[in-house]
């Protein structure tokens, strides 16, 4: 019934559409005729379907190189890919009610030319994927917020999935008594309204009104939000928490958390010479920084600075070079530590061989494989990937095929900083670490 969690079903309604749109298909047409939206609309009808056919090809054949999940679900890196599988994860119950027949889902996607159902909602993600993006906000002093002396903060990542996995995680978090909750972002599968409402829905911190607890609610912006152009991230999940900006900090007189966007513009934290739009993030970053030499900065994070893999290593680069940027540009040793999500892994970094405390905590709600133990992967020019010291290979209780989530819980007790990494059983991944 799942057709959103496999990799096959999806492109298959892809290329359906491109057909259908190939072939001038009157509902297709109809149905992009419709939209007053999308950057499309106002265009000739044939530079529509141009623009339309021309995007599917390129998603299509990205979903294809994609690698093939086994045993666990199917989240594309596609932005236009992502956006289909909401569109149709939003409401599979009543697409297959309009059918009105016994034929299984599968088929119906495949088979059964029903262009009532089917082409309307392949071409209305098309119509998503050219809306506008949604406009960054800037932090005012509104998202400075203090972190009291004594107290616990729990961290989420890649927990935007609406599944027992990340259920499991988000009472943990209460049960072990987390004063503050902030997720380090991806919505699946691409951030859409509906599962922006969810996501706020399912937020596990809550008050007494039944509503996340403001000031203490956090969210940072993942690519997967972005794939909906952030639209509903600056939105429904920035007004649902009660958050300005998708950049913020929570300090004390020992410690700063950085909460940083890095997906409005990927692998990004605005101090690229072209990054115009998140300069206001980089300067607020340099001058909290400078302004409190005495602190020790934690940074909080969607996408990986490092990686211990060749392929998310190179994608990492430039947000590695400005690292080196924040280096020169603070004059001291900046980041004491630095936790992220993205890819769906849970790592302890090798700190003899990093200039911080680097932990990967992606593994948040998303069905994996077990990571492998690797040795550290070299390219063609020599650079070597990033050596760690622990990676998460627990299995849950779904017959041993699937990895763990975990997430982490950081006491603080005015100066000392005590690390937890906890998986949804409640048994421990890693040793406690004491900063």
């Amino acid at each position: 019934m799942f057709l959103f969690h496999k990799k096959d079903p999806i492109i298959h309604l892809m290329q359906h559409t491109l057909d259908k749109l190939n072939s001038s298909d009157a509902v297709a047409l109809q149905t992009l005729d419709a939209d007053t939206e999308s950057t499309l609309a106002g265009l000739p009808q044939e530079t529509k379907r141009q623009q339309a056919t021309s995007a599917l090809r390129s998603a299509i054949a990205f979903a294809k190189s994609e690698p093939e999940p086994q045993g666990h679900i199917f989240h594309s890196r596609d932005p236009l890919t992502g956006i289909t599988q909401s569109h149709i994860a939003v409401k599979p119950e009543s697409l297959i009610d309009q059918l009105q027949d016994n034929v299984i889902p599968e088929l119906q996607a495949f088979g059964q030319d029903n262009p009532i159902v089917w082409i309307p909602t392949g071409v209305l993600a098309i119509l998503d994927h050219f809306k506008p993006k949604a406009p960054f906000k800037i932090a005012t002093d509104k998202s400075r917020l203090i972190l009291p002396d004594t107290c616990k903060v729990a961290l989420l990542a890649d927990w935007g999935a609406d599944n027992i996995h990340a259920k499991r995680l988000g009472e943990l978090a209460i049960s072990r008594g987390a004063d503050i909750i902030i997720h380090l972002g991806d919505i699946y599968y691409s951030g859409s309204q509906s599962e922006c409402e969810t996501f706020v829905k399912n937020w596990p911190l809550r008050g007494s009104d039944g509503k996340p607890v403001v000031g203490k609610s956090f969210a940072l912006n993942g690519n997967h939000e972005m794939y909906s152009l952030g639209r509903y991230y600056f939105t429904t999940v920035l007004d649902g928490l009660g958050q300005e900006a998708s950049y913020f900090i929570l300090s004390n007189n020992w410690w700063q958390l950085h909460g940083l966007d890095t997906a409005y513009e990927a692998f990004s934290l605005g101090g690229a010479p072209n990054s115009t739009t998140l300069k206001p993030q980089w300067d607020w970053l340099v001058g909290n920084i400078n302004s409190n030499p005495g602190k020790k900065n934690i940074l909080l994070s969607h996408h990986q600075p490092i990686s211990a893999h060749l392929t998310e290593f190179g994608q990492s680069y430039p947000l590695r070079q400005e690292f080196y940027q924040l280096q020169s540009a603070t004059q001291t040793r900046a980041i004491f530590a630095w936790f992220f999500g993205h890819e769906h892994r849970c790592t302890i970094y090798d700190d003899s061989k990093t200039y911080f405390k680097a932990r990967l905590i992606g593994n948040g709600s998303i069905p994996h494989l077990p990571q492998e133990e690797t040795a550290a992967e070299k390219d063609n020019t020599l650079t070597s990937t990033t050596p760690f010291v622990a990676v998460n290979k627990a299995t849950d209780d779904e017959g041993g095929t699937v990895a763990i989530s975990t997430f982490a819980l950081l006491s603080f007790d005015k100066d000392k900083c005590t690390v937890e990494y906890i998986n949804e059983d409640g048994s421990p991944f890693y040793q406690t670490e004491n900063w």
